[in-house]
Formats: structure tokens, sequence, C-alpha cells
């Protein structure tokens, strides 16, 4: 008798968490650098992660993986060398490529969600499968020497462990992996291409890009986005007494303004939420960097120093929670100053433009949560135009490409809209910012 159940392709969906982020333990140990244990708070890929519907309305399965970040080992050394060195990022790059290797069939799509090193590793994934395909169940029995070829592929000098596996005379070079690419495909140890490599060519649907995910089809329950919202509230009302005893002692507790604070305390709207300085020693191991946003250049391979060509087309946007934490007043790091949010401040200011930018997300698509429009409006049409940031530090070090010199300020998506409508205070603190220059 044939089965009941209707064929049907599926989403395959990878959330690759950040530096000492565990949600499959959901439990930090106490040790060495810390003498009691505590319960580790749901990271935002974690909460993105279970918001994803299982089954979409156009019947399309939706299966979820969750990959904890590096630094989240057993012991105090794996938390040391992972969060400080990255040392367990190449082993998460194979474990997410590994799910999509075994579980990937014809039809389905592939989309990758990643924070922080989380980043790095789903980029990396969709690396690899550009480049190597997706192995077959022949070609993951040689995964790791496959990983390392490609790995070395423009490094003249790497000395291979496994010259014979999975083929002799291996090629080098910045086109090694077209070459080496048609040599695995001959061997049946990868697929390229759908149905048995005569159909259209497997393709990542979406990177990283967390608040276009739902352009390219993934569906969220927008229940579960409401529910989450709700935890967030519950745990600044459970707050409020500590708040209080702070009051008590002569400790202010404001965090923005003083009209938007008195029509929220406790809870922080929308853009306004605390930002907790890592104070451990992991942390403090692991050095800083400080960003230069629109400022990046090229790095040389060989010295792994930055070179002076700046890098082009980065794409670079600046949220506008940026611009409504620095209207409003917002704190900075634990709540003790005023945030400047200085690495941005120092080289950039914020302005409006009636210059018309493309935006990668439709307004309002048919999968808008609120069904239809609001009073936001396109960036486009504004009637006092659309906020951009532009370059104003000194002349010599700015980019020698004028387009360079402007970033522009990403709008909000159909959902970051939902979620501002159920957490932007009184008053509004994004009519409020808008209305500020």
């Amino acid at each position: 008798m044939g089965s009941n159940i209707p064929v049907t392709t599926k989403r395959l969906i990878a959330c690759c968490d950040g530096t000492w982020m565990d949600s499959d333990n959901g439990y930090e140990e106490p040790g060495f650098l810390k003498s009691e244990g505590t319960l580790q708070v749901p990271s935002n890929v974690t909460r993105i992660s279970r918001c994803f519907k299982r089954r979409c309305s156009d019947g399309k399965l939706q299966i979820i993986s969750y990959e904890s970040g590096v630094g989240t080992g057993s012991n105090t050394l794996d938390s040391i060398t992972g969060g400080a060195f990255g040392l367990g990022l190449s082993e998460r790059v194979r474990e997410t490529y590994s799910y999509l290797c075994a579980n990937y069939m014809d039809g389905d799509e592939i989309i990758l969600v990643g924070y922080s090193r989380g980043a790095f590793t789903v980029r990396s994934v969709a690396g690899m499968v550009g480049a190597l395909g997706l192995l077959t169940r022949e070609g993951v029995e040689h995964f790791y020497p496959i990983f390392k070829d490609m790995q070395h592929w423009r490094d003249p000098d790497y000395k291979d462990p496994f010259p014979n596996v999975p083929f002799s005379n291996k090629p080098k070079g910045p086109n090694a992996a077209k070459e080496y690419r048609a040599r695995l495909e001959k061997l049946g140890y990868t697929r390229v291409k759908q149905d048995g490599g005569d159909g259209e060519l497997i393709k990542i649907k979406a990177v990283w890009m967390m608040d276009q995910l739902a352009s390219v089809g993934v569906e969220f329950d927008t229940t579960s986005l409401e529910r989450v919202f709700d935890q967030t509230k519950a745990y600044y009302e459970t707050s409020s007494m500590a708040l209080k005893r702070k009051k008590r002692k002569g400790v202010p507790g404001r965090w923005a303004i003083d009209p938007i604070f008195e029509g929220n305390s406790p809870i922080r709207p929308w853009g306004l939420g605390a930002i907790n300085k890592a104070s451990s020693l992991l942390y403090k191991l692991s050095g800083q960097t400080i960003r230069s946003p629109g400022l990046y250049k090229s790095t040389d391979p060989k010295t792994k120093l930055d070179a002076d060509k700046f890098l082009m087309d980065t794409n670079e946007r600046i949220h506008s929670t940026v611009r409504v934490r620095l209207a409003c007043q917002g704190l900075g790091l634990d709540d003790k100053n005023v945030w400047d949010c200085s690495a941005l401040l120092k080289s950039w200011k914020v302005k409006r433009t009636r210059e018309k930018f493309e935006d990668p997300v439709p307004c309002y698509p048919d999968w808008d949560p609120e069904s239809g429009k609001d009073a936001f409006g396109h960036p486009n049409d504004w009637s006092k135009g659309r906020w951009i940031w532009e370059y104003c530090a000194d002349e010599k070090h700015a980019p020698t490409d004028r387009k360079q010199r402007v970033m522009v300020e990403e709008p909000l998506g159909p959902y970051e809209r939902h979620l501002l409508k159920l957490s932007a205070g009184t008053p509004n603190v994004f009519e409020f910012a808008d209305s500020h220059e």
C-alpha cells in the first residue's frame, strides 16, 4: 500500500550562535572563573530559532538546527581558548556543513543565520557550498582532507598530510575551486546541481540577513515573537524592585530623557535596552578592537595587516536604533553614562537627504504581520527626506570614492515595525527621535 504522506520540499535553517552562547545546555556551571552556576539567558539567535514555524502556509517544512558558539565546552580551558582565540570555529563550520549535506534533497532551500563568530561560521559554510557543492555520502567519508584542502588552496607553503585523498595532484591557486569541484563531482563525491547533475544549481537562499529572512520565504510564528516580547516585559517587571532599591540609595535609574523614562518605567521601550559591559577575565584576555564603520580596509594576506586600499561596496548601513538611542539619550555601558557611540560619531554625522535609495526588503510585502500599510511609509517618500550618515572627519583619512562616504540608514523591516508597535513606549521613541534632528 502506498503512503498517504504528501511529498514536500523543506527548508533547512541552520542557526549558529556567538562566542560563549550555548542554549543547548542552558546552564553555566560553577568553575575556576565563577563560584556559582547560573541559568543562561537565551541569545537572540536562540530566540529567533524558536520562532520559526515548523510548517509554512504553503506546506513547506522548516527544519531548524541550532549550533552553539565557540568557548562553550565543558571546561575552563575550552572557554578561554574558544572565546579568546576562536578555537573550535572550524569544528562548527564542519558540523553545520555536514548537517546540510546529510539533509538536503532536490528542491530544498537553505537558510543560514549567525551571530558574532556564528556569522563567520555561516559565511564560511555558504562559501563551502559555493566552492564544493554538497558532499555525497561517499564524499563525506573524506570530509576532513577535503576541508583542509579548501582551506589551503592559496597557501603555497602548505604541506598536505593527505596527498592522495580524495585524489592526487590536487589543484592550487586562485582557480583551484573549479577544478577541485569538477574532480569531486566526477568521482561521485559531491552534488553541484539538482536532478543528478542536470537540474538547477544547488544554492543558498539567504545568509545572516536577519531582518530579511522573511523576504526570501521564511515564515515566523508571529505569536511566538509576541510571547518573546511578553517574557522580556515580565523580566523588567520582576526587576523593578531592584530599580527601586537603587533609587532609595540615591542612584538614578534613568535610561532615557525624562518624558520617556516617566512614561515607561521600569520597562524599556524599543531601542533603549541595557548594554552590559563584559567584565569577565575571559573577555579581557581576548583583547579589544574598536570598530570603524564605513572605513574598513583590505588586509594583506601575508602580513595580516591593513593595506592602504579601502574595501569597496561593503553595503554597510546603520540601523535606526542607533539614531533613536542617541536622540533619546539612552544610556551606555552598564547604564553609567549617556551613550555617545564614539566609534561612529568620531567620523560620521547623521542628516536627512532627498536622494532615493534602493532597499533590499520590500516595504509592504504580502507576509507583513501588520497586513497592510501603516503610518511609516517608505523612507524614500518621507516629506523631510530619509536619514543617512555622512563622513565628516579629516579629509586625508576619507574614502577616495565619494559614494563610500555615505552610509544609508537601514529602514525598519516588516517584523521590526511589528515589534516597534509592541514596544514603542510613551511617547513613541521612534517618532520622538524623528522629530529631533
